[in-house]
C-alpha cells in the first residue's frame, strides 16, 4: 500500500465515490488501464509560455541546501541561515525546552524536555570547552558522554516534531550546560522523489509498486523544443528530468473528460510577452527585428503540425477529429526587465487570449493564467505589478467579455521557500516539483470550471507564515552575541567536521605541518583559509594571518628597473620569462651581490605605475593583502622591476605559519608573474599573472619546512622581480600598469591542528 499524507486522509474517502464526467474530487483517482471514448473527438489543450512552462521542478536527485542544520537550546543563538566562507551554508533554529513541570523556559536545565520543529535523526552535542565534559540521557537513553581528556561520544537519536523527550544531563561542574543537536541526515527537498514517494502526497503520480503512474488516457506532445514534436502518454518522466504544470493539468483533465486528451506545450525559456510572444494584436514595435513575435509565431506553427499529424501523435486515434477545448498560459518573469513590459502587460496578455482565439477559430476557448508567483506573500513590486495584470484577465468586472470563460490563478501561495526546495532559483520556484503540481493542478481545476464541470479544490496544509528578512543591519554588539551564542555549533561542530572531513583533512595537516605541496600554487588560501573563517564566524580572530617583523613599508629597498632584450609584443599576457640582465647584474639574488656598485638605486614601497606615471591602479580596491588603491611611493619605470633588501628578524615561533605576500596585484588581469629569493634560494615563482576568476586573493610564498632555516632569525636577504603589463586579455593594449610591494607575515595555528602537525 503507497504511503499517504494525513492532510489528504479525508479526501481519500471522497475518492472511493464514483465520479461522474463532470466531477473532480478533491483528491485524484489513481489512473485505470480503460481505454477512452475513441468515439468522440480528441480533447486539445495549449500550454504556452516561458521557462517556468518548459518546466524547472526537479523529478529527482535534489540535495540539501545547507551543508548542516543545527539546533540550539540556547535562545540567544540566531534562528535561520548563515554562510561560512568558503565552508559551507548552515541553518540554525531554536529547540523549545521545557523544565521538568512541562512549563517552557530559556535557561539551562539539569533536567526537562525538548523538542525539535522537524523529523530527522540528530547527534545532541551538550555543553562548550570546560562545561562539555558531562553526560546526557534522553528518554533514559545515554545520547553524549565526554570524560575527562577524552573526546565526545554521541549517538544517533530519531525525533519527532511534536514530542517532547525528557533528558538529564549529569557529572558538569557549574551551571548547568546549554545543549545542541546537529540534523545529520540532510535528505534533499523538494523534488517530486520526495514530494510524492517519501512525503506520500499527490498518491495518484504513484503507484502500489512505488513507480510512476502513466495516463493512458493522456498523451503529452512537446512541440515547441523536441525537432518534430516529442510526446508520451503522461506520465512524471515525460518531461525529460524535470516537470512543468502539465503534470497536475493532465491528471485533472484526464479525470474530467471521458475522451482522449492532447497537451500540446510549446513553451520557450527567457521570453517576455511583450516581446517574443507579442501577438499580432499588439502591432510591432520593431518591424525589422525577426526576433520581435517570432515566439507567438513558433507557437502556432507547433500547434498546428502537432494537429496535421494528430493521427501520428495520438496512440489509438481512429480519426475521430479533435476539439480545441482551452488554452493555458504561465509566464511573466521576462516582462519585469522594462517598465515598458510591465505597464502594457495586462494589453498584451488581452490581444494574446483574443489572437489565439481568432488563428484557431474558437470565439469564446477558455483560457486560464497562472500567475507569476516569485516570493509568494514577499513578492518582489515589480512582480507584483505583473501578477495584478494577469489577475485583472480574470476578473469579469476589469473585463467583462470574459466572464465564464477565462480564469486567474494566483499561485503565490503554491511558492516554497529554499529551505523546502531542490535548489535556490527564486525565478523557476526553486525548483520546487510541488510547487509546478500545485500550479497545474489548480490550472486544470480552474479549467474544468470554465467547462461546466465541478473540481473540489485540493486540500492544503497551512502555510507557515514568513517572517520578512530583517532589514537593518545589526549592531556590532548584535554581531557579537550572535558570534558567542553560535561559538559552540561552530567551533565543535562545523570547524571539527570541516577537520575531519577526508576532502580536507590531509591538506590541512600538510600545511599545517609546513610541507610543501607537490603542487606550487602562486595563490596563499589552502585549506587552513576555511578553518580560519569558521574561528572568524565565531568571532575569534586569534588565528588571522598578522604582521611580522620590521615594518617592510619603512624599509629602504635597493632597486632597478630595466627594459630586456628578449621583446615580447604587448598585446601578450603572462609576460614574466628568462630574461638577461644588465652587465653585472646577473647574480643580484645572492646576499653578497653589492647593489651599490651595480648603480641601483634605493626607495620605498610601494613600487608602481599606470601609463609611466605614479597612480593607484584602483580607486576601490580595500584588500590588505593587495593595496594597490594606494598610491606607489617609488616609481617602476621599465617593464622588468628587481627589489631587495636585507632585513632583521625576530625568532620564528612553534605552532605558527610565516608567509610573504606579492601585494599590488591580487585582481584579475591585473598583475603578472613573480618570483622570490631568500638568501639566493629561490622561495616561489609564478609564470603566469593573475588570470580571469583567480583573482581576489592573496599571492606570495609560504615558507615551508625546506626553506625555513633562512628565517630562523637574524638577518635574511629578500630578493624579488616582476614585470610590468600591457594588455588586457578581452581589451586589447593597455597603458602599461604595475604595483608591487612585499610583506612578511604570521598565523598561530588553532588548537585542532596545533596539537596534531
Amino acid at each position: 500500500m503507497k504511503p499517504t499524507s494525513v492532510l489528504m486522509a479525508f479526501a481519500l474517502l471522497l475518492s472511493a465515490l464514483p465520479v461522474s464526467a463532470a466531477e473532480v474530487p478533491a483528491l485524484l483517482p489513481d489512473p485505470d488501464d480503460k481505454p477512452s471514448d475513441a468515439t468522440k473527438p480528441v480533447k486539445v489543450y495549449i500550454l504556452a509560455g516561458q521557462s517556468n512552462m518548459v518546466g524547472m521542478g526537479s523529478l529527482g536527485g535534489a540535495k540539501n541546501v545547507y551543508t548542516g542544520v543545527y539546533l540550539s537550546s540556547d535562545p540567544a543563538v540566531p534562528t535561520g541561515p548563515f554562510q561560512i566562507y568558503r565552508v559551507g551554508n548552515y541553518k540554525a533554529s531554536t529547540l523549545s525546552v521545557y523544565q521538568p513541570d512541562g512549563q517552557p523556559t530559556d535557561k539551562p536545565v539539569a533536567a526537562g524536555q525538548l523538542e525539535v520543529p522537524q523529523h530527522g535523526v540528530y547527534q545532541l552535542h551538550c555543553g562548550f570547552a570546560e562545561s562539555s565534559y558531562n553526560v546526557m540521557q534522553l528518554d533514559g537513553v545515554e545520547v553524549y558522554r565526554r570524560e575527562a581528556s577524552g573526546e565526545p561520544v554521541k549517538q544517533d537519536v530519531t525525533l519527532e516534531p511534536g514530542k517532547r523527550y525528557s533528558f538529564k544531563i549529569s557529572g558538569f561542574k557549574g551551571d548547568p550546560p546549554s545543549f545542541w543537536a546537529e540534523k545529520t541526515d540532510l535528505l534533499g527537498n523538494g523534488d517530486l522523489e520526495a514530494v510524492a514517494k517519501r512525503e506520500g502526497k499527490f498518491p495518484w503520480l504513484v503507484d502500489d509498486d512505488g513507480n510512476w503512474t502513466v495516463r493512458n488516457d493522456v498523451y503529452f506532445q512537446e512541440a515547441r523544443l523536441a525537432k518534430d514534436g516529442k510526446g508520451s502518454p503522461l506520465t512524471a518522466t515525460s518531461n525529460g528530468k524535470t516537470i512543468g504544470p502539465e503534470l497536475g493539468f493532465g491528471h485533472v483533465l484526464g479525470t474530467f473528460h471521458d475522451e482522449q486528451v492532447l497537451l500540446i506545450k510549446t513553451a520557450q525559456g527567457n521570453r517576455s510577452l511583450g516581446f517574443d510572444f507579442r501577438p499580432p494584436s499588439s502591432g510591432r514595435t520593431d518591424p525589422d527585428n525577426k526576433f520581435e513575435s517570432l515566439e507567438y509565431t513558433l507557437m502556432i506553427e507547433g500547434v498546428h503540425k502537432t494537429l496535421d499529424n494528430i493521427d501520428k501523435v495520438v496512440p489509438g486515434y481512429q480519426g475521430q477529429g479533435y476539439e480545441i477545448v482551452g488554452f493555458v498560459w504561465f509566464q511573466g518573469h521576462k516582462d519585469s526587465f522594462t517598465e515598458e513590459s510591465i505597464a502594457n502587460y495586462e494589453e498584451n496578455l488581452v490581444n494574446l487570449i483574443n489572437d489565439v482565439r481568432k488563428e484557431f477559430k474558437t470565439p469564446k476557448l477558455p483560457a486560464v493564467v497562472a500567475t507569476v508567483g516569485f516570493g509568494g506573500g514577499n513578492m518582489q513590486d515589480k512582480f507584483l505589478r505583473i501578477l495584478r495584470a494577469q489577475m485583472a484577465v480574470g476578473d469579469a468586472k476589469r473585463h467583462p467579455e470574459y466572464a465564464g470563460n477565462v480564469a486567474s490563478v494566483d499561485t503565490r501561495n503554491f511558492w516554497r521557500e529554499v529551505d523546502e526546495s531542490p535548489k535556490s532559483e527564486d525565478y523557476h520556484y526553486n525548483r520546487n516539483a510541488e510547487s509546478y503540481v500545485l500550479i497545474g493542478d489548480a490550472l486544470g481545476r480552474a479549467m474544468v470550471g470554465l467547462l461546466g464541470g465541478k473540481a473540489e479544490p485540493l486540500p492544503q496544509a497551512p502555510r507557515p507564515k514568513r517572517v520578512a528578512s530583517q532589514t537593518a543591519e545589526p549592531s556590532d554588539a548584535e554581531k557579537a552575541a550572535a558570534q558567542k551564542a553560535l561559538r559552540p555549533i561552530i567551533l565543535d561542530g562545523i570547524a571539527a567536521s570541516y577537520v575531519a572531513n577526508p576532502r580536507y583533512n590531509k591538506s590541512l595537516l600538510e600545511e599545517a605541518a609546513g610541507e610543501r605541496p607537490q603542487r606550487a600554487n602562486q595563490f596563499l588560501r589552502g585549506s587552513m583559509y576555511g578553518l580560519e573563517n569558521c574561528y572568524r564566524a565565531a568571532g575569534i580572530d586569534d588565528y588571522d594571518w598578522r604582521p611580522f617583523g620590521p615594518d617592510l613599508n619603512k624599509t629602504q629597498w635597493d632597486y632597478v628597473s630595466f627594459d630586456p632584450p628578449e621583446t615580447l609584443p604587448m598585446e601578450k599576457g603572462n609576460r614574466y620569462r628568462k630574461v638577461t640582465y644588465p652587465a653585472g647584474m646577473e647574480n643580484w639574488i645572492a646576499s653578497e651581490f653589492d647593489t651599490s656598485k651595480a648603480g641601483w638605486k634605493q626607495g620605498l614601497q610601494p613600487f608602481g605605475q599606470l601609463d609611466g606615471k605614479l597612480a593607484p591602479l584602483s580607486e576601490t580596491c580595500t584588500a590588505l593583502f593587495c593595496r594597490c588603491s594606494e598610491m606607489p611611493k617609488t616609481l617602476w619605470e621599465k617593464e622588468v622591476l628587481l627589489v631587495r633588501g636585507t632585513i632583521n628578524l625576530p625568532p620564528l615561533k612553534e605552532s605558527h605559519r610565516y608567509r610573504i605576500v606579492v601585494g599590488g596585484a591580487a585582481h584579475v588581469n591585473s598583475g603578472e608573474g613573480y618570483a622570490l629569493y631568500a638568501n639566493g634560494k629561490l622561495l616561489a615563482q609564478s609564470t603566469t599573472g593573475v588570470a580571469v576568476r583567480q583573482g581576489g586573493q592573496p599571492r606570495g610564498a609560504l615558507i615551508y619546512n625546506d626553506v625555513r632555516d633562512e628565517f630562523r632569525g637574524g638577518k635574511v636577504t629578500i630578493a624579488a622581480t616582476s614585470f610590468v603589463r600591457y594588455n588586457h586579455p578581452r581589451r586589447g593594449i593597455q597603458p602599461p600598469r604595475g604595483h608591487f610591494w612585499l610583506g612578511i607575515e604570521e598565523q598561530k595555528l588553532p588548537p585542532a591542528l596545533a596539537n596534531r602537525k
